[in-house]
């Protein structure tokens, strides 16, 4: 039996597909160069139903990287809680890629998997094989290196890295387990199904479409048990895995003038930019001197002036009226500019969202309400913003 008939008998065992359907796709596969084994991925069974579609699909048509890379990383799909709609947008406008570059060092094989790439963001996904996490401890590495472009330092962004653990941001902005379990009520796993782990790495940049077609190099070192406080790893694998390729992205992007003002706070918003996974904004805001106190390291406390921030970005409600609060990670926040009074605000969406089903834009009136935490993510502490008047 050769190598075709082996992918056709495994998927043949996993789904039900019409008979002239498996006609017409044998034929052209059939047509197409023997590959090696181990670039076919089998698809589990609870998530086959793309490639049913997929199949579908080929009795026009037939692409094998559709059949290849048709299952996202696991992390991103569930960090994101990305629907299959959205799946397949990302990656019709190439804002969503695979990578499958794979480096094996001892018994542990590292995987650069996907990528999603829009005008400001970039998220990287590593699967990590042979190696077994403990339960309830984050695994981490003892060096990671990430150089964008040529390494010079026209690179004004950051990045953040972490295994994926499961844990994602409800509507209501408090925190769950993917399953829908909230959190607390079970312990953290950071290991699949399947046993392996998930690391991802999420990159900003102030400079539009900054990563779109840029090369890029990771490089991870020794694998093993994660400090406290960023303490140092505990090594458990010693190896250096590196991975070196071309970033493909999306800077596509929907943009709204709005000149709003955000009640009596002496803000007003004059420009949205959308993506699935990002806003920026851009408000009107006069600088307002305040003083902040701190304590430094030795436990003494510390002031120092800075300057007001205006009404903070928490969410959208989208024409059907659901809202989603909590909605912003991490990314570039400040005035543009030494002199000017234009603040620029620029995050990361912890989940995809359809730019097109957005109604309104949500801000904090109070980002921590006096005695009243449960009260953060109430309709009446949110300034709505519509964008498609």
């Amino acid at each position: 039996m050769s190598k075709f008939d082996d992918m056709i008998s495994g998927l043949q065992k996993d789904i039900e597909v019409p008979e002239k359907v498996w006609a017409k796709y044998t034929d052209t596969l059939s047509q197409l160069p023997d590959k090696p084994v181990q670039e076919v991925h089998k698809i589990p069974k609870k998530r086959m139903w793309p490639v049913a579609a997929a199949v579908a699909l080929m009795v026009g048509t037939i692409s094998v990287s559709a059949a290849v890379y048709i299952q996202w990383s696991k992390g991103l799909d569930e960090g994101l809680q990305t629907t299959q709609e959205q799946r397949q947008t990302l990656e019709e406008n190439q804002m969503a890629s695979f990578v499958n570059q794979s480096v094996t060092q001892g018994d542990v094989t590292v995987t650069a998997y996907q990528s999603i790439v829009d005008n400001h963001f970039a998220y990287l996904s590593f699967k990590v094989e042979g190696y077994k996490a403990e339960d309830g401890v984050e695994p981490g590495f003892s060096g990671i290196d990430v150089v964008v472009g040529d390494g010079s330092t026209d690179y004004t962004g950051g990045w953040s890295g972490s295994f994926y653990d499961g844990l994602v941001i409800g509507n209501d902005g408090k925190t769950y387990h993917a399953d829908g379990t909230p959190y607390g009520d079970k312990e953290v796993s950071y290991t699949m199904e399947d046993g392996s782990l998930e690391y991802q790495i999420v990159m900003t940049s102030d400079q539009e479409g900054y990563f779109v077609d840029k090369p890029i190099h990771v490089e991870f070192k020794d694998l093993g048990l994660a400090g406290e406080k960023a303490g140092p790893v505990e090594v458990k694998a010693p190896g250096d895995w590196a991975f070196d390729w071309t970033l493909t992205g999306s800077e596509e992007v929907q943009t709204y003038e709005l000149n709003a003002p955000l009640g009596d706070s002496g803000a007003t918003v004059q420009q949205a930019e959308l993506s699935p996974i990002s806003i920026s904004l851009k408000y009107d805001f006069p600088r307002q001197e305040i003083e902040e106190t701190a304590i430094d390291e030795n436990g003494e406390e510390t002031t120092h002036m800075t300057y007001e921030e205006p009404p903070v970005f928490t969410g959208v409600q989208l024409k059907d009226g659901t809202i989603y609060t909590c909605l912003a990670g991490g990314g570039v926040t400040g005035y543009k500019g030494e002199e000017t009074n234009v603040y620029e605000y620029i995050a990361n969406l912890n989940r995809v969202i359809d730019v097109n089903q957005v109604e309104s834009l949500l801000f904090l009136k109070q980002a921590y309400p006096e005695n009243q935490a449960d009260q953060q993510f109430a309709q009446d502490n949110l300034y709505f913003v519509p964008i498609n008047e």
